[in-house]
């Protein structure tokens, strides 16, 4: 049974006096994101296009938004963005394996646990061209499949991470098998942290520092309970993750 509660609690216990590495982690993380998409804001920021949009009277936010959203295309890059995407994908591997480990034992973790996450870069770069492709397919079809097929392949970062053997086409299956039912269960789960998302906001964002490490665990508690239904079940044998 999907719990939700029941993962949050575990995710309190399971970062109790162990918040320093998941909080440095995420820091770490969200500099190198901000640093790989300043070039592009800058770039928006000091456009014609832009400035001719903030001088200009819109009859609703919607034409507005459609504007702002028409410049953003018009600057971005899609090899740009697919190297934003792998280093994304690289260092979230790296900061997975931490969490996996925190999940698994109530032993301390260390920076170099992070560290030593990098040497799987590769399945992490390749998972994330390889789901990106399929969401891309799925969404070229219409919008609402591609968001789906997004959910669907959320827990392969999670399977490549714990499963060093299991190859990233098996991974996405997988993934596939065990949010089979779960999906809205995904949804509602990161819509309970919305109060907690709305609350950083009185930090200046220096919340957000901790709530991500409370939100991954979250999560992983519900991927581990997600695999282990599916195994249970038959959906999968032990073997498969192999």
């Amino acid at each position: 049974m999907f719990d939700i509660q029941k993962y949050k609690n575990f995710a309190r216990v399971q970062l109790k006096k162990r918040w320093a590495i998941p909080v440095v982690i995420t820091i770490i993380i969200t500099v190198i994101n901000i640093l790989f998409e300043l070039p592009f804001f800058l770039k928006v920021l000091n456009s014609p296009e832009l400035a001719e949009i903030m001088s200009t009277e819109y009859s609703s936010f919607f034409e507005y938004y459609i504007a702002i959203d028409n410049v953003l295309t018009q600057y971005s890059s899609t090899l740009t963005m697919i190297v934003r995407m792998i280093i994304e994908a690289v260092f979230s591997v790296a900061g997975i394996k931490v969490f996996l480990k925190m999940s698994r034992s109530p032993e301390k973790v260390n920076f170099t646990d992070f560290i030593e996450g990098f040497n799987d870069w590769l399945r992490a770069a390749g998972t994330s061209l390889w789901k990106f492709l399929w969401v891309t397919i799925w969404t070229m079809i219409l919008v609402i499949p591609g968001i789906i097929k997004s959910i669907a392949y959320s827990q392969v970062f999670f399977l490549i991470a714990e499963f060093p053997n299991l190859s990233i086409r098996k991974a996405l299956r997988i993934s596939i098998i065990i949010t089979n039912g779960h999906k809205m269960d995904l949804v509602i789960t990161f819509f309970s942290f919305i109060g907690w998302i709305l609350l950083t906001a009185l930090t200046l964002g220096l919340g957000f520092f901790f709530l991500e490490p409370y939100m991954q665990m979250t999560f992983i508690n519900a991927y581990h309970d997600m695999l282990r239904e599916a195994i249970e079940t038959g959906k999968i044998k032990p073997e498969d993750l192999q």
